[in-house]
């Protein structure tokens, strides 16, 4: 089986945050995270609908750069604006009744004095059911009822709707007298009043709007930036010193001040520490960060002493000019990337982030025109 990986996956799922998820184990072996944590609710994006024991749930689909508007709102401080519920490619209408409940038309014009097009249907209403339960019936007519129309033709595509109807001047009149959305059924509800999701800790909770789940979904993601940013300052942290510690150990070879040479290693790590040399920051780093996992997995040797190996296994041509710059140059690199961190905030992070993603977005989902 081959899976489709679409292009912006990595965008709303940042790889760096799989450094922060909690994953299962299965025999020891760690697996799947409990949850990925996207840079937008992706619930509102893609709508849900399904029911369970005690419970419905049915949310809409949301336009996703509404939602991107939002939370910039949010990380400005203000509070999010209400949406419509918004569909992909529908050309229809969705008007707001009442709280939570929404009245979704489709498009029908008058072409001449015998003749309406229909090009666009209700959300989720499909051509042929609609054929079939609609426009059959008022082709036939009933027992009870006389026909209403005299022909019909579709000339749909894959992703347009178009029914060209015939029928008399008279029950023209009166269909346009009527309602032309009500007399062909091309009106029906949406309603939001049971929008029941999962939360963070596997809890079933009902949400009151729309504005509710983006405000619990903010509060939670911008926990995850805060540990994002404390991972990532322990991680250049830890990389830096590592650059820093390697950088000084070469310059001080290549001056004299440190010999090494004929000597045994217990020595060699004795003087490494009196002269203020770190144990492998990287490593010791890493040990911190998985103590965690390794209270749910299988349990690991404690490596106990300084590990200075990653000083004295850099090959010989680290001393040559070229590499001793080159070493420099990264070590500085590394800490100008560490003190840009600092300076940005946790909302910073996520400003990135969805630069990032809307970027893409115009690229792979243009916004549609409104000509």
């Amino acid at each position: 089986m081959i899976t489709f990986f679409f292009p912006l996956a990595r965008l709303v799922f940042p790889a760096v945050d799989d450094n922060l998820l909690k994953y299962n184990y299965d025999d020891n072996q760690r697996v799947e995270p409990e949850w990925y944590i996207p840079i937008i609710p992706t619930v509102l994006i893609n709508g849900s609908e399904g029911i369970g024991t005690g419970w419905a749930s049915k949310i809409p689909n949301y336009d996703i750069r509404e939602i991107i508007s939002n939370i910039h709102r949010m990380l400005n401080g203000q509070e999010p604006l209400p949406m419509l519920p918004n569909y992909k490619n529908f050309r229809g209408t969705i008007e707001q009744v009442m709280d939570n409940q929404y009245m979704n038309s489709g498009e029908v014009a008058i072409i001449d004095s015998t003749t309406i097009e229909i090009s666009e249907l209700p959300v989720k209403t499909w051509t042929q059911a609609y054929k079939e339960n609609v426009l059959e019936p008022m082709l036939n007519g009933t027992e009870k009822v006389p026909p209403l129309i005299t022909n019909y033709k579709d000339y749909h595509t894959d992703t347009t709707v178009r029914f060209v109807i015939k029928m008399s001047e008279e029950k023209l009149r009166e269909a346009e007298a009527a309602g032309l959305h009500k007399v062909f059924k091309l009106q029906s509800p949406l309603t939001c009043n049971s929008m029941v999701l999962f939360d963070h800790v596997g809890s079933l909770k009902k949400y009151e709007s729309v504005q509710d789940i983006l405000k619990d979904f903010f509060e939670l993601r911008m926990k995850y930036y805060v540990l994002r940013k404390d991972w990532l300052a322990g991680m250049l942290g830890a990389e830096s010193a590592k650059l820093s510690n390697q950088a000084r150990f070469i310059l001080e070879k290549i001056q004299g001040t440190l010999v090494i040479e004929n000597k045994p290693k217990k020595e060699l790590i004795r003087m490494l520490q009196k002269m203020g040399y770190d144990s492998d920051p990287v490593k010791a780093w890493k040990q911190a960060q998985e103590k965690d996992e390794e209270e749910e997995g299988a349990e690991k040797e404690d490596d106990s002493g300084p590990d200075y190996n990653y000083l004295l296994s850099m090959p010989m041509w680290f001393l040559t000019k070229e590499k001793k710059e080159e070493l420099c140059r990264q070590r500085d690199a590394k800490m100008t990337e560490l003190n840009t961190l600092k300076k940005k905030s946790p909302e910073d992070l996520w400003r990135e982030d969805l630069a990032a993603f809307s970027e893409e977005l115009e690229v792979f989902l243009p916004a549609p025109s409104h000509e």
